[in-house]
């Protein structure tokens, strides 16, 4: 069975254009003391979150749970391949593990439905 994208499957959950599935995912999956940061991290230098973002296009993008978890795995290299005390220390950045738990919600609903679950 051929799954719906992730993106998709949040559009039709959160009552989500498509033009806001990235800025409403990123908030979605910040670490909740970076959410007052964000806004002003994203003025001082607008390219900060630009591995999140990318990291939010591919989850996005996920036919599965283990694409989904192929996308967390790789952000989570990236964060330690570059490591940066805002990034690791002050955790200013998407939690890994809370779009692992929103993609393993997503798509256990989309089973559910489907009857596989």
């Amino acid at each position: 069975m051929e799954m719906q994208p992730l993106h998709a499957l949040f559009w039709e959950r959160f009552a989500c254009p498509p033009s806001d599935y990235e800025e409403r995912m990123f908030n979605a999956c910040l670490y909740w003391h970076a959410r007052c940061l964000a806004p002003l991290v994203r003025r001082l230098d607008p390219d900060f979150f630009a591995p999140d973002l990318r990291f939010i296009q591919r989850l996005g993008a996920a036919t599965g749970l283990q694409d989904a978890e192929a996308a967390v795995s790789g952000f989570r290299q990236v964060n330690w391949r570059r490591p940066s005390f805002w990034r690791l220390r002050l955790k200013c950045r998407v939690s890994s593990r809370k779009a692992s738990r929103l993609a393993r919600e997503l798509f256990g609903t989309e089973l559910e439905s489907a009857g596989l679950r």
